[in-house]
């Protein structure tokens, strides 16, 4: 019989991967099923591009916190379809998403699933009217609760504005227009106070490392995931927007502006990291996220999220380790690292991505400057130096730190990765500082037999020196000497402490280039530290390092704001 059939289908049929691909990313695939869909996401950009858009909708649930209902709202309007059954029922208890006046992503995603599955299948008799028709219920659900979300959450944030006197309001029609850029990051914008909180935010240890503020950089979403996304609900928001005082409206249009006026790259980075907190802060307990809204100051707010924020990391630790404050220092240390190293690599992802090398190991005389820099100021032993022989008690490093360096090394001749290595050059010269040698080797003291008679009798205060290191070794005699703070006596210096001592090329580099670039004030200090060691050196450095030069063979080669920018694990910038 013909009722027995199903109708045909209008259009193309259902690719079952997108089934397959909406189930893995609600989390709802056995892990055979998620193996099989994460290797064809592996192989397939199509398919990565297509996971992108469909997450970025599944999040765009997740962006907007729990709504205050009004006290006269009706918890229970009508009945709704249970998502998980397909039955009709009314949800009650505390977790209800409509005792709770808001819909949970999860269940958002399930309802848009649950009627789409019922489009693409069909029933016998059904038109195709009948077959969309829970299509169309599931998106106007979706819609309307979007909708009540922003309304609920705007108000909430509105309570923290002075609001405007009633004279100040402007009439219905004479409201100005809002910036579409505005309504499609409203729901972000309104979480935040200014350009400054927002970058309190992406510090990494709050949510710059969060997995969602990273991404894949050879992975490009489609733009018009986001555009039509922000149409669908552009007259709610926009709405929203014209019911906020007239002083917060502001406030939103400036940041959209600051954010809009930084460096591209920067402003992805901090779009995520607020679209991370979103989420956070919608996910909150209740209490928890009162008390991060009632802060008093943007900067009373960041140290509440820090203090909820480690609270979390430490209710997530095994009992074992909670209750053994030592340990828990010791998870926080590793936590800190592992979460710089981390922000290292998203950095340099580019870099990495396309195989390139970063500044300046990009060219092949950048590279052996700096391996040749290594080489010398950390006194690098050849391989397979005997342990007790001279050129290894030279070495300033500890073993492992050598052990690191040539193995990092070794990596990036072989497989060019110079980032790695650079890091690891960086972090060893900030850690074993260098001083400039002396053209006279009487001034290069080393051990206890090249020392003035002055000092040896402090090498009885220890029983430890790092004997043959320069400048490790004198450095540890002018501290271990107690007379060297008395102004009556006059010591020798032990190391170089005039342009005439350094060895070349430092003492052309300091006569010629440094002279030239000093201030009048500089110039003079650096005259009235002359024959005083180490503070003479010292000064070189520091003057060499204000003034973006490098001492040669003493200081890294080439700009030292290049250095921190590229391979400090916690540049300025991103403080």
């Amino acid at each position: 019989m013909a009722s027995d059939k199903s109708a045909p289908e209008d259009g193309p049929p259902p690719d079952p991967f997108e089934a397959e691909l909406v189930a893995y990313l609600d989390g709802e695939l056995d892990p055979a099923a998620a193996r099989k869909v994460e290797a064809r996401l592996a192989r397939d950009g199509a398919a990565r591009a297509r996971a992108a858009a469909l997450k970025k909708s599944f999040d765009m649930l997740d962006y907007l916190p729990r709504p205050e209902p009004s006290p006269t709202f009706d918890p229970h309007p009508g009945q709704v379809a249970g998502p998980e059954t397909g039955r009709v029922g009314r949800r009650s208890g505390r977790g209800g998403p409509v005792a709770r006046g808001r819909l949970r992503s999860g269940s958002g995603r399930r309802l848009v699933r649950l009627g789409a599955g019922r489009a693409r299948r069909g029933r016998p008799g059904e038109t195709r009217s009948d077959r969309l028709r829970p299509v169309l219920w599931a998106g106007g659900l979706v819609a309307a609760v979007f909708a009540f979300a922003a309304l609920g959450f705007f108000v909430t944030a509105a309570a923290r504005v002075p609001r405007a006197p009633t004279r100040d309001k402007a009439p219905e029609d004479a409201k100005a227009e809002v910036s579409p850029r505005v309504v499609e990051y409203l729901p972000l914008y309104a979480l935040a106070d200014d350009l400054a909180f927002v970058a309190g935010l992406a510090r990494t240890d709050l949510f710059g490392d969060d997995p969602a503020v990273t991404f894949d950089p050879t992975l490009k979403v489609p733009v018009e995931v986001a555009e039509k996304a922000a149409a669908r609900h552009s007259d709610a928001m926009t709405k929203a927007f014209h019911a906020l005082p007239p002083a917060r409206q502001a406030e939103i249009a400036k940041l959209d502006q600051d954010l809009f006026a930084s460096d591209p790259k920067q402003r992805d980075h901090l779009l995520r990291a607020l679209e991370a907190y979103a989420v956070w802060l919608e996910r909150l307990p209740e209490g928890e996220r009162r008390g991060v809204l009632a802060a008093a100051t943007p900067g009373l707010r960041l140290d509440v999220i820090h203090k909820v924020r480690a609270q979390q990391w430490r209710d997530a630790l095994p009992p074992s380790v909670r209750n053994k404050p030592e340990l828990v220092s010791q998870w926080q240390e590793d936590e800190a690292a592992h979460r710089e190293r981390w922000g290292f690599i998203r950095r340099h992802a580019a870099e990495f991505a396309a195989h390139r090398s970063p500044w300046p190991f990009d060219t092949e005389p950048g590279r052996k400057e700096v391996v040749e820099f290594a080489r010398h100021a950390f006194k690098i032993p050849p391989e397979k130096t005997d342990p007790k022989s001279d050129d290894a008690k030279k070495c300033r490093l500890s073993w492992d730190e050598l052990a690191e360096y040539r193995r990092t090394l070794a990596q990036a001749e072989r497989d060019g990765a110079w980032a790695w290595y650079g890091l690891v050059v960086y972090e060893l010269a900030k850690a074993h500082p260098y001083l400039p040698e002396a053209a006279d080797p009487k001034l290069l003291i080393t051990e206890p037999k090249e020392l003035p008679e002055e000092y040896v009798h402090v090498l009885k205060k220890k029983t430890t020196w790092s004997f043959r290191k320069w400048p490790e070794f004198p450095l540890e005699i002018h501290r271990e000497t107690p007379a060297r703070k008395l102004t009556s006596t006059k010591l020798p210096p032990l190391g170089p402490a005039r342009p005439d001592e350094f060895k070349e090329p430092v003492r052309t580099f300091v006569t010629t280039v440094l002279e030239s670039k000093l201030s009048t004030a500089e110039r003079d200090a650096l005259r009235q530290a002359e024959g005083k060691w180490p503070e003479y050196p010292k000064l070189v450095v520091q003057f060499a390092k204000r003034h973006e030069l490098s001492v040669p063979g003493v200081t890294l080669p080439g700009p030292p704001s290049r250095w921190e920018t590229n391979y400090a694990l916690r540049p300025r910038s991103m403080n």
